[in-house]
């Protein structure tokens, strides 16, 4: 898609898109406004409706009251003179009145005169028999505590429902006793509600609130009618709206069902305004689109077209010297400077790659190592000149030659083993690419000689990754090999005497075993025998002979143990177990035990050391085997008179323990063989 396709299509989505915005912003804000307007104004009118009725019912409640409040009807209640019947109870007074009903009721709740009136036909008719049922003493019509009472409101009668009004029958000066009640009536028929409806200027129907029959609109909203909401709007269709009143009786119930219909002239102007808007934007979208179209050509659109233009040039040519050129100073031209900057520096890649190109060639034509290509199928693509000096063929004659012709059988099945890794390695694209083995191969020179040659390769990929053959750098390593193959045969000379030596150790340790054994053996009963005759001796020169067989038996025991512990250090068998030591106590239970010793010799044995010292990790035995090995040597090498110290200080994370004597010292001759096995000063003071 071209760039003023892709124009136009986001100028004419974008103004599609703003006209279906613009719509349901319109519904959704503008209409709903006219909506509620519209609901406002039908809430009004049916309150009108309600009003209406309301001021129907307290003008029959006013008549009512004129009648009731007058001197001849005071009088009439009491003696039911004919009189008063035949000048005011005409029918003509119920036609002048629009009256249905006249009861005149005395205070015993008898009917003194009662008369009913059909105003369609103009005649007398029955008293409605169901109104008896609201006119018992006590039934709220006839109760009027005092001469200000009045009930007036809706009755529901089997023969429709009627407006009716009720007050006590008074003198002319609304004074009393109240001598009865005067009730009227009024039929709310089809004539009465034509009679509203003309009032009202409104189209009008009622129902009973509890009709079975009542239509599903009236049913709708009949759940929803209370006291506390009394009107309720609802739309009956495109068309028309209507206000639906409950009407309580009068006894507070809900008696009727009143609708007020009316068009919906506020929603259709509604719509109607809607429309003229969103056609108003249309109009003025689609002249700003035209504008904005014809703008952006002539600004944007022919002059990117012009770029796009000389750049197809330059590539087709492939000139890169080639410029391109935008007047203005915008977007465009910036653009255009950058597309010749990146011309330049392109030509400069250029020259650069061919430089590098120049370069690689010398490189690859003087270096000792053959460097190669080929393409998918294994055929050669290039071989650096140094395969005459490595192989003795000419380049011509190398890339003739199939790739496994150059090999040795083995170095073949080697190079088999290894691509036939490859389709597993393709299936992950990036690994692929990074796939990069260094084979060592023998290959076949020209003169029928062979040469170790190390390769290593990897895969040539195209400008999109995808990989069109072999790249790869063959190093002469014939040399190597050698050395290697001799570096073997010494490594497995090497192997024959360890082989040898362990052999030999083993005999020694097993001899040591032995010799430990035979050695053990006797001088066991001497140290139990010294022991026993130890503990039978009390003193004299037996007991000092006895102590010195148990030392001496004892030292020789030493011996013992610390040639075996030598034998088995020396081939890495000795076998240490560290804990936690408490030196302080270890070194000063050492002093202790050799005191004796110290004693005999004529000897000074002191040890100084801190009252308490960190405790270390160390084998306790051998740590004591240790430090009695230097007292002993000290003992040794100290004349009589002299003086042995045992020194312990912490010196940071270590422990120092040192033995200090007054004899002759030592060489440096015999401190550089102070640790060798089996190596003893001479012990001439």
């Amino acid at each position: 898609m071209t760039l003023r396709r892709k124009t136009l299509f986001i100028i004419g989505a974008t103004f599609y898109g703003v006209i279906i915005l613009l719509f349901f912003i319109s519904r959704n804000i503008l209409l709903e406004s006219f909506v509620e307007l519209e609901k406002q104004n039908t809430y009004q009118n049916t309150e009108r409706v309600l009003s209406t009725l309301s001021r129907e019912v307290s003008h029959l409640e006013t008549t009512t009251g004129d009648w009731a409040a007058w001197d001849d009807t005071y009088a009439f209640i009491e003696d039911a003179n004919t009189e008063y019947i035949e000048s005011n109870l005409i029918d003509g007074t119920f036609i002048e009145l629009r009256l249905n009903l006249m009861m005149f009721i005395d205070s015993s709740g008898q009917t003194v005169f009662g008369k009913a009136f059909d105003l369609n036909n103009e005649e007398a008719v029955l008293v409605p028999q169901s109104l008896q049922g609201h006119l018992a003493i006590g039934d709220i019509l006839l109760t009027h505590p005092d001469t200000e009472s009045s009930i007036s409101g809706i009755v529901l009668l089997r023969e429709g429902p009627m407006l009716i009004a009720s007050r006590p029958i008074l003198t002319s000066e609304d004074e009393g006793p109240i001598r009865g009640t005067l009730v009227m009536g009024r039929y709310l028929d089809a004539i009465e509600m034509e009679r509203l409806a003309e009032l009202t200027h409104l189209s009008l129907i009622m129902h009973r609130f509890t009709d079975a029959r009542i239509p599903p609109d009236f049913q709708a909203v009949r759940a929803s009618l209370s006291e506390e909401r009394p009107i309720i709007v609802r739309p009956l269709n495109e068309q028309s709206i209507a206000g639906y009143i409950l009407m309580q009786d009068i006894y507070e119930k809900p008696g009727l069902v009143l609708r007020a219909d009316m068009p919906r002239d506020i929603y259709q102007q509604g719509q109607t305004t809607i429309s003229y808007l969103i056609l108003s934007i249309v109009g003025v979208g689609l002249v700003f689109g035209l504008a904005t179209i014809l703008l952006l050509e002539r600004q944007v659109l022919s002059r990117l077209f012009h770029l796009s233009k000389s750049v197809s040039s330059i590539g087709t040519s492939g000139d890169l010297s080639a410029r391109v050129s935008i007047e203005g100073e915008d977007e465009i031209s910036s653009l255009a400077s950058t597309i010749n900057g990146m011309l330049a520096a392109l030509q400069q890649s250029e020259r650069e790659l061919r430089e590098s190109e120049e370069r690689y060639r010398l490189l690859a034509e003087n270096v000792t190592d053959v460097i190669w290509t080929t393409d998918a199928n294994l055929r050669f693509t290039y071989i650096s000149p140094s395969v005459t000096a490595m192989l003795g063929y000419s380049v011509e004659e190398a890339m003739s030659l199939p790739f496994e012709e150059l090999l040795t059988p083995s170095s073949l099945e080697a190079v088999k083993k290894v691509f036939a890794e490859i389709p597993t390695i393709e299936n992950m694209e990036q690994e692929a690419l990074s796939w990069s083995p260094t084979l060592e191969l023998e290959l076949k020179c020209k003169d029928g000689a062979t040469i170790w040659v190390e390769i290593t390769s990897t895969f040539l990929p195209d400008a999109d990754g995808r990989s069109i053959g072999f790249v790869g750098v063959g190093r002469d390593i014939t040399e190597r090999r050698r050395a290697e193959e001799k570096l073997q045969e010494l490594y497995r000379e090497e192997k024959n005497l360890r082989q040898e030596l362990e052999a030999e150790i083993n005999k020694r340790v097993e001899f040591t075993r032995v010799l430990v054994h035979e050695l053990k053996t006797p001088i066991t009963p001497v140290l139990a025998s010294s022991e026993l005759l130890l503990e039978e001796l009390e003193r004299g020169p037996l007991l000092d002979l006895a102590q010195n067989i148990n030392q001496g038996a004892y030292n020789l025991n030493q011996r013992i143990d610390e040639l075996l512990d030598l034998a088995r250090g020396e081939i890495g068998m000795l076998r240490l177990e560290p804990a936690s030591v408490d030196p302080g106590q270890l070194l000063k239970g050492i002093v202790d035990s050799l005191m004796p010793v110290a004693l005999k010799n004529g000897q000074g044995l002191s040890f100084e050391f801190p009252s308490s010292l960190p405790s270390v990790w160390a084998d306790e035995d051998r740590l004591r085997q240790v430090v009695l090995n230097l007292i002993n040597n000290a003992f040794k090498f100290t004349p009589a008179g002299g003086k042995i110290t045992l020194r312990a200080k912490e010196d940071g994370t270590n422990l120092i323990v040192e033995v200090q004597d007054t004899g002759r010292g030592i060489s440096k001759e015999d401190q550089q063989r102070l640790f060798e096995p089996y190596h003893q000063l001479e012990s001439e003071v």
